[in-house]
């Protein structure tokens, strides 16, 4: 059972929490386009080599996750259609 201690704490301070991570994601997102103006700026083979690497990477990542999940991903996949066929 959730504790009704830690569900209160969290009622109340929702909106401060979404206020910080509104704020956060913003910051995040200037500093992340402020990071690709220099990059291109400076040295535009070399980041872009660095983006293609981290692409290739998540890539990667998620695929051998898939592999790795194969059996539980289909069948969340199909509970989801399932649940989408009985709402219509």
């Amino acid at each position: 059972m959730p504790d009704p201690k830690k569900q209160e704490y969290y009622r109340k301070n929702r909106e401060t929490r979404l206020k910080y991570q509104r704020e956060y994601y913003v910051r995040r997102k200037a500093r992340l386009a402020r990071e690709k103006e220099l990059g291109l700026l400076l040295d535009p083979e070399e980041w872009t080599e660095e983006q293609k690497a981290r692409v290739e990477y998540r890539r990667e990542y998620h695929r051998q996750y898939y592999l790795k999940n194969r059996d539980k991903i289909r069948m969340q996949r199909a509970g989801k259609r399932a649940k989408q066929k009985r709402a219509e």
